[in-house]
């Protein structure tokens, strides 16, 4: 079964979570935590195992951001959620930033493009991170919490 086999091989990298999903109420076989520093490691892992990347995007917490990861596997019904958690920008900090995963997953490119438009969230390593929606001399990113949004209008 393919889910054992993830979680084989997913175990070696001493993530913060692989557990099984309820399939029937969140559509995931697998749910995993992970470090946005060891996302080329589950990505690599996820394509030996014959997982595609489905989708990737983001979602902003107000005090952090979480990247979401969606894998799955023609051969055999199997859909994996991997969750990354990152700090955002700060004073000292020039902006969020994950290792790319375009290096396993060449379909990555416009996900992580779309999340760096959307966002503003950086993904080191990848080879044309600029704009996908958005003018290249936005200066904005829409999908944040605070965009547009008037103080005390939370």
């Amino acid at each position: 079964m393919l889910k054992d086999k993830l979680k084989t091989a997913l175990a070696s990298l001493n993530l913060a979570q692989v557990s099984d999903g309820d399939y029937a109420r969140t559509g995931y076989h697998l749910e995993v935590a992970a470090g946005p520093g060891q996302m080329p490691a589950v990505a690599q892992a996820m394509l030996d195992q014959g997982c595609f990347l489905e989708s990737l995007t983001a979602v902003d917490l107000r005090e952090s951001f979480t990247l979401v990861y969606h894998f799955a596997s023609f051969d055999e019904l199997c859909r994996t959620v991997v969750h990354a958690s990152l700090t955002k920008e700060t004073k000292e900090a020039k902006g969020a930033q994950a290792p790319t995963i375009s290096l396993v997953y060449p379909g990555a490119d416009w996900y992580e493009r779309e999340v760096y438009d959307l966002f503003g969230i950086k993904f080191a390593g990848h080879p044309n991170l600029k704009r996908l929606l958005l003018p290249e001399d936005a200066d904005f990113h829409p999908l944040l919490k605070d965009f547009g949004a008037e103080p005390g209008n939370d």
